[in-house]
């Protein structure tokens, strides 16, 4: 179910108030995070987006809370992923979550399966015409990165990545997110069933918690539930995740209260605004 964000934009210390809660504080946390506009800033090419000094560090130190564990969960391949986050000890899910590798558990959907190669050289030669354009080419999918695009040919782009989607024999699907394109295999799977796979590998009770900044994190707020605590990054006007955290830079308070909590008591930055 969708809800007013907008309404909610104001509402960033709520969300640091709901860490201070001593029913969350002492809870074990299962903290899910989207990289790309979530832990990095959003880069001109995915090859430049990179963690901070300062967030790698907060992300270590929730990672070494017996009572945390943590998940990045993004459109890159689990291999990419790997390599921007590059901590141990900790669970990787890429490709929307169709692959999953971490502390007891190696896992890939059974039904996720490269795209075939005649549509991935098809698909690059059509697309040569747009300036500007990046094709990324992963595992279980192409991803059409289309920032240095200029505005005027956004719309024909569009189409035309619609086009392919239709006109192939195969089931793919488009994801649009924040200027790129996923295309891949039909299959019924988002960020929130990986989360859950996730969480099944754990013992006993765990609280899971998900942040996310696009249109295709939305998918896993509505299958984790209201259950779960989920953020959506940045200034919507609806999202089915239960807080908004302004923008980017909010991410490190957050990820501070976190790895500083104390059971029965307040996280050390929830005053901050």
């Amino acid at each position: 179910m969708r809800t007013n964000a907008g309404a909610r934009a104001g509402r960033w210390p709520m969300l640091l108030e709901r860490l201070a809660a001593p029913d969350f504080a002492g809870a074990r946390l299962l903290v899910a995070l989207d990289f790309d506009g979530t832990l990095s800033e959003i880069a001109a090419t995915p090859h430049e987006a990179v963690l901070t000094a300062r967030t790698r560090r907060l992300l270590t130190a929730l990672s070494r809370r017996p009572d945390t564990k943590v998940a990045v969960i993004s459109g890159r391949s689990l291999d990419d992923l790997r390599e921007k986050v590059g901590l141990t000890g900790i669970y990787y899910a890429g490709n929307h979550g169709l692959e999953i590798d971490g502390p007891g558990i190696r896992w890939a959907h059974p039904c996720a399966v490269g795209l075939d190669l005649a549509i991935r050289e098809t698909l690059e030669e059509e697309l040569r015409e747009f300036p500007g354009l990046l094709v990324e080419h992963k595992r279980l999918g192409v991803a059409v990165h289309y920032r240095g695009v200029p505005a005027k040919h956004h719309r024909r782009l569009r189409l035309r990545m619609q086009a392919r989607l239709f006109d192939s024999p195969t089931r793919y699907r488009l994801m649009h997110g924040k200027r790129v394109f996923d295309f891949r295999l039909d299959v019924s799977w988002d960020k929130g069933h990986a989360l859950q796979a996730i969480r099944r590998t754990l013992k006993g009770a765990w609280t899971s918690v998900f942040v996310g900044d696009d249109v295709t994190d939305e998918e896993a707020f509505a299958t984790i539930g209201p259950r779960a605590l989920t953020v959506r990054v940045g200034r919507v006007k609806n999202s089915a995740a239960q807080y908004l955290m302004p923008d980017r830079k909010q991410m490190d308070l957050f990820l501070d209260a976190l790895a500083r909590r104390e059971a029965g008591g307040p996280p050390p930055e929830a005053g901050r605004r």
